[in-house]
């Protein structure tokens, strides 16, 4: 499993000499996604909602934060429901159900094993076949979310969800490697049933699409047990994202990892050194825990996150 740190370029003009070397690249990329986009799906299941919900770049867009909100929804309406992943670097093999008092993120993933903690979750690389073992456990399961479920090409969603943050938009707009992007927004636009927009809490500067039903969506933080002087890592697609957040605490330091990557022990050791030397909390996010030994959470604060959305979602159900 290769361990990606975004490239500060993303997000900013690549330069004429990146251009030069990795346009082709990612022009044949462009073309190999948009014709994998296209093609159809294995199955079809009548008498279920699919929901697949997805970013255009690679990590960062918040499409688990959302997933998350959908599913509360869904709760809060009684109905019954099951979230499929694939398990991003899993170790296990074939479809399961994610139980967090036996699994860790080694066999299931960090975002499956983070949303088993309230609700439903199986992996499995095949949808098709993880939606049967999933079904055979929910009786009477009326919805399907598909985390990460727009590239899968197993089942067949019956409405596809796009999750953008204002923060990162695209970012220099173009198709990975010269890029963040792994989808073609404009190829795809016209055949995507929502966009979710995920916003600052208080940003109004908020980007503008036409021609697609559009969500906006605030970003709430909650900060319970973190004060005064804090130190703050990260293994995220987008880190600058999740820093961004502290701007109303006194930060002694930040660190990016790679996104998903696994701590070791001697780095969470090293890290709770410097914090204790630099009189700071540590501090990271919800999903970077799940792949911290469990040994060392008592001693590191977590910032829980949800979606305040600006109008109604349920056109989605």
């Amino acid at each position: 499993m290769i361990f990606f740190k975004t490239p500060e370029f993303w997000y900013k003009d690549p330069g004429l000499l990146r251009k030069l070397c990795l346009k082709p690249i990612s022009e044949i990329y462009r073309a190999v996604s948009n014709y994998r986009y296209h093609m159809p799906c294995d199955v079809s299941l009548h008498g279920k909602k699919v929901l697949a919900v997805g970013g255009i770049t690679l990590g960062g867009s918040g499409k688990t934060v959302v997933v998350g909100s959908i599913c509360k929804m869904l709760k809060e309406k009684n109905k019954k429901f099951a979230i499929l992943s694939r398990g991003y670097g899993r170790s296990t093999g074939g479809a399961l159900k994610v139980d967090s008092r036996i699994h860790s993120y080694v066999d299931v993933g960090d975002e499956p094993l983070m949303l088993s903690k309230q609700f439903d979750v199986f992996v499995g690389k095949n949808r098709a076949e993880t939606a049967d073992v999933a079904e055979n456990v929910i009786d009477g399961c009326e919805y399907l979310i598909l985390d990460d479920g727009l590239t899968q090409k197993y089942l067949e969603p019956t409405k596809k969800i796009v999750v953008i943050s204002n923060d990162q938009l695209f970012g220099n707009g173009e198709m990975f490697p010269l890029g963040p992007n792994r989808l073609d927004f404009d190829e795809i636009k016209s055949d995507i049933d929502a966009l979710f927009v995920l916003k600052r809490e208080g940003d109004n500067n908020v980007a503008s699409f036409e021609d697609i039903p559009v969500c906006y969506g605030s970003i709430k933080q909650s900060f319970d047990g973190i004060s005064g002087r804090i130190m703050v890592f990260c293994g995220l697609g987008y880190p600058q994202k999740f820093f961004r957040i502290f701007s109303n605490f006194e930060v002694a330091k930040t660190i990016a990892f790679p996104d998903h990557y696994p701590y070791k022990d001697e780095e969470i050791g090293e890290m709770l050194s410097e914090a204790f030397r630099l009189r700071a909390q540590l501090v990271t996010t919800e999903k970077d825990l799940m792949r911290i030994p469990s040994k060392y959470w008592p001693q590191i604060k977590t910032v829980g996150i949800d979606v305040v959305w600006e109008s109604s979602i349920d056109y989605i159900f």
